[in-house]
Formats: C-alpha cells, structure tokens, sequence
C-alpha cells in the first residue's frame, strides 16, 4: 500500500512574521518536514489570512508557532483563534494533530505552549506526546558558550529536538480514529448572550 504524502500547515502567529526569531524555528521543522516527504504551506498570520479555510481544510496537521509577548502569544495567533472559533469540534481540526512550538527572549514561553496546546485540543485538535517545543535567548546561549558543562545541556531544548516534534507530528497524521464532538455553536460564536 501506497503512503500518501500528508499536507502539513504552519500557522505564524508571532509578530515578526517570516523574518523573526521564530522563523528560524519553522525553517528546522520544514527541514525535518522534508524528510518526511510532507507537502508544507506556511501562513504568516501578520502577513496574510487569505484563504483561511481553503488552507485548514487542505491540512492533514498543523504547526503552531509564536513568540512570547508579556507572557502570551503574539496578537496575529490571538486574531486567529478568535477567527477561527467557527470551525471549533468541525472537519477542519478535529482530531488532526498540531504541535507547537514557541520562541521567547527569557521567561514565559512555557506557560504560552502549555496554554496554546490547551486552547488548540479543546478547539478539537489532537497533540501528540513530545510535540511542544520553546526555544530562547537563553537556552540559545547556554547551548553555544558552555563548553565547559555540556553534561547539562541535554536539560535544554535543542533546535536539533525540533526532528522529535516533526516526527510525532507525522506519526500522528498516519492513525485514524473516531472520535465524536459535543454540540457546538458553530452558526454565530459572537452572538450577544447577555
């Protein structure tokens, strides 16, 4: 039996776009991607929303980036899910798997992953085990100035570990499953309620 090639959308929501710190981590997971033979589109949310549901429907799993902005995702990923709120427990996300990885200077980028994974499984997105990943300023230096210590450095996240994120992202596209969904208002989420 033939393996067919599975479709893999990057949604950028940091504020840099396709020239911050977190390209850098979509340009090693497409790296890895490729190796998988994965068809990649990247979606640069502070650049272009066009086609928003054309492109959820064509993916066969997600990778949600962003940087840290005061403890939170950038305002593009922010618009996004508010965007996107419609398409909660549907054919678009349900049960396709999504991982996420995040970029921040010095603190806060782990309540940012664990939050967005919590966001993104409750909108019906599936999260493989080990597919989250933060990388900062200050893993980036301790992994290339500390010589002298590197027994410690597997403690760190590594941009290499971006290849164990592709790769249970991938796995995870292969099974399939049936899950169900409660009801949800899908007609108008914004509706007035009060």
């Amino acid at each position: 039996m033939k393996s067919v090639k599975k479709n893999i959308l990057i949604i950028n929501g940091s504020l840099g776009g396709a020239t911050g710190n977190t390209s850098v981590l979509i340009e090693t997971a497409k790296k890895y991607l490729s190796v998988h033979g994965a068809n990649i589109d990247i979606l640069h949310l502070e650049e272009n929303e066009d086609d928003l549901k054309t492109k959820l429907t064509w993916a066969h799993g997600f990778i949600f980036t962003s940087g840290t902005y005061w403890d939170s995702w950038g305002s593009p990923m922010q618009k996004f899910l508010e965007t996107t709120t419609q398409y909660e427990a549907s054919d678009l996300f349900l049960y396709k798997p999504a991982s996420v990885m995040i970029s921040m200077h010095s603190v806060g980028g782990k309540g940012v992953l664990s939050r967005l994974q919590g966001v993104l499984n409750t909108m019906g997105l599936n999260i493989p085990p080990m597919s989250g990943f933060v990388y900062s300023l200050a893993t980036h230096i301790a992994l290339t100035i500390n010589e002298s210590q590197k027994d410690f450095n597997d403690d760190f996240w590594s941009l290499e570990d971006i290849e164990i994120v592709i790769h249970n992202l991938m796995t995870a596209t292969q099974h399939k499953h049936d899950f169900k969904s409660w009801p949800v208002d899908s007609k108008d989420p914004q509706r007035r309620w009060l």
